[in-house]
């Protein structure tokens, strides 16, 4: 969006067209608010210089870890955030612009999983003004670089807060808010890339904001996808893992879940990810979703019996086509080794974590026999974006001017309500004293009613 920002420009435009469902004039408006923001708030003047030593030394807001999509997860220790500590929490709020910008600028883009460790905290540690400014930030100014939001291990004291703070989101922001303990983590995260005082085993040291770029995050952890067959966790210990990584079922498609529609917000036509059981045993299965409220997926747990299929009905709901290329699918599923017939829901709650085997898919979104990038590249290339200079210097130009006429706009509002409080104080002021008058008029009235009537003069008894 700014010519000075980290970020890639024909990026952060899809963004913002994602964010407004393809409405050219929202999305220039917020583009436009984003350029102001941004140099208000001195994005790109953020340094070393910026933060104390406490903050450098030992930041309480910091990426450490990796999701199981290869997602960055920024930490947030909100036990340690004191809301009462003006000075520190202004620098905190640099830190995080700095640490999303440098996110959004990475080569290798990957949206970022926020977790805030409520774990200890109290009411103390609830800055309604800095969660403010989080929010903002991530709807806003970088409205596409958001996967989930894990609010772990919340106080119950504290249920009443969150309450307040999620009034403040819109729905979609509501849906990618997940509140887990250290079991349901799990789903998002794997235990070898969680700190150690979120109950995991990473023993890795935070990433330094100064001295990394974050181009090169991705290569740290990387990520990839089924290409022939379904292989098995590095972690597992099963008994599948030591045969040879062989997964208990046969799962089609294997790399990638294609989505067919007329248009970006149209409903698509329902797919399957079908499963066969290649052993002798009962397999259970569970599919999951990065993003569950653009899915209706059906069923999501079942058992498939030995030599039998299934199929899991998948179908991307309407208005989810533009975002849904970044979207995955994981299929977990463990042998049983007795006859099953209980409740396969009940079950999973229990399974060792080492005996799951994992299939992760792609999404893809297909509109009128093309995938939908190539319609958002042709969009964006007719309509919003061009790489040349004197282009860009007009759309600079369009844009400040833009600024300009909503600013003018804004001072006659303020003009136009200012003579209209007056007036009204003007009219409140007479109706007052009017209504003053007519009292004193009235207990006149009164006073002189009562001062004619002439006293009543008493009966004398004649005498006998």
């Amino acid at each position: 969006v700014s010519t000075q920002s980290t970020g890639n420009d024909d990026r952060a435009v899809l963004a913002y067209l994602k964010n407004c469902r393809f409405n050219l004039e929202k999305s220039f408006n917020m583009m436009t608010e984003s350029l102001k923001w941004r140099k208000s708030f001195g994005v790109n003047d953020i340094s070393k210089t910026t933060f104390s030593q406490e903050l450098l030394t030992d930041p309480y807001l910091y990426f450490k870890g990796y999701g199981k999509g290869g997602e960055p997860l920024l930490i947030w220790d909100v036990r340690r955030h004191k809301k009462n500590n003006t000075a520190l929490n202004a620098e905190m709020k640099k830190l995080l612009a700095l640490l999303l910008d440098r996110r959004e600028g990475a080569q290798e883009y990957k949206k970022v999983i926020m977790l805030f460790n409520m774990s200890g905290c109290g009411l103390g540690n609830i800055d309604y003004d800095f969660i403010k400014y989080l929010i903002s930030l991530l709807t806003e100014y970088y409205p596409d670089i958001l996967d989930n939001l894990l609010v772990f291990e919340m106080p119950r004291l504290l249920s009443a807060a969150w309450t307040i703070i999620k009034n403040m989101l819109d729905e979609d922001s509501r849906d990618a808010i997940k509140f887990v303990n250290k079991q349901e983590v799990l789903e998002y995260v794997d235990k070898d890339q969680l700190p150690i005082s979120l109950g995991g085993t990473n023993e890795a040291a935070a990433a330094n904001v100064m001295e990394n770029d974050f181009q090169s995050l991705a290569e740290k952890k990387q990520v990839t996808f089924t290409q022939q067959t379904p292989t098995k966790r590095p972690n597992s210990t099963s008994a599948e893992g030591k045969a040879g990584n062989m997964s208990p079922l046969q799962i089609t498609p294997q790399d990638t879940l294609t989505f067919s529609v007329q248009q970006s917000n149209s409903e698509s036509v329902p797919q399957s990810i079908k499963m066969v059981n290649t052993r002798e045993v009962q397999v259970a299965y569970k599919v999951k979703t990065t993003a569950p409220e653009h899915y209706r997926v059906k069923p999501t747990v079942g058992l498939v019996e030995p030599g039998q299929g299934v199929e899991v009905s998948v179908q991307l709901t309407p208005g989810s086509a533009v975002t849904a290329s970044r979207d995955r699918f994981l299929v977990q599923c463990t042998p049983i080794t007795s006859p099953f017939k209980g409740d396969i829901t009940e079950y999973w709650r229990s399974v060792e974590q080492g005996k799951v085997t994992e299939h992760r898919l792609r999404c893809k979104v297909v509109m009128n026999g093309s995938a939908i990038e190539e319609k958002v590249d042709h969009l964006m290339s007719n309509n919003v974006h061009t790489t040349t200079a004197p282009n860009m210097s007009d759309r600079l130009s369009a844009i400040e001017n833009r600024l300009k006429a909503i600013e003018q706009k804004g001072e006659a509002t303020n003009r136009q309500t200012k003579r209209t409080l007056i007036i009204l104080q003007i009219f409140l002021l007479v109706s007052l004293v009017y209504v003053s008058y007519l009292l004193y008029q009235e207990y006149n009235l009164l006073q002189e009613t009562a001062t004619a009537v002439p006293a009543a003069t008493p009966k004398i008894k004649p005498e006998l």
